[in-house]
C-alpha cells in the first residue's frame, strides 16, 4: 500500500520516476511535427491529451532499427497498421512492443505520457 500521494508536474523536463514501474511527463509538440517511429520492449505508453489534436500511427518498425538504450528502439520507417486521431479528453494505451509515432499537423498538441512497466 502506498504511504503518500505523489504529485507530478507538467513543468518537469524529464520522466519523474517516483514509483517503481511508473513514470510521467507532460509533452508539448508544435506543428509541423512528425516524431521518429519508436517501440519500447518493457514499457506500455499511456497518452492522455491535455489540448490540441494529433495523429498517432501504430504498427511495426521496419528498415534499420536502432536500439538506442536497453529495450528502446527507433527507426526511420514503420509499417502502419492503425491511425488514431486524438484530441482533448481522449487517451490511448500503446502496449509494450507496438511501434508508434505522433504527428501534429497544425497548432500545438499537449499530452501527458505515462510509462508503465510491463510485468
Amino acid at each position: 500500500m502506498a504511504e503518500k500521494a505523489i504529485k507530478y508536474s507538467a513543468n518537469s523536463l524529464d520522466f519523474a520516476q517516483k514509483v517503481a514501474g511508473f513514470s510521467a511527463k507532460a509533452v508539448e509538440l508544435k506543428a509541423p511535427f512528425s516524431g521518429r517511429p519508436e517501440a519500447h520492449r518493457n514499457q506500455h505508453d499511456l497518452y492522455v491529451v491535455i489540448s490540441g489534436k494529433a495523429k498517432v500511427k501504430t504498427g511495426e518498425l521496419t528498415g534499420k532499427v536502432d536500439e538506442i538504450s536497453e529495450g528502446e528502439y527507433r527507426s526511420d520507417e514503420m509499417i502502419v497498421n492503425e491511425e488514431h486521431t486524438l484530441q482533448i479528453g481522449e487517451s490511448l494505451l500503446i502496449p509494450a512492443g507496438l511501434a508508434h509515432t505522433v504527428i501534429v499537423e497544425s497548432g500545438v498538441f499537449a499530452q501527458w505520457v505515462f510509462k508503465i512497466d510491463k510485468r
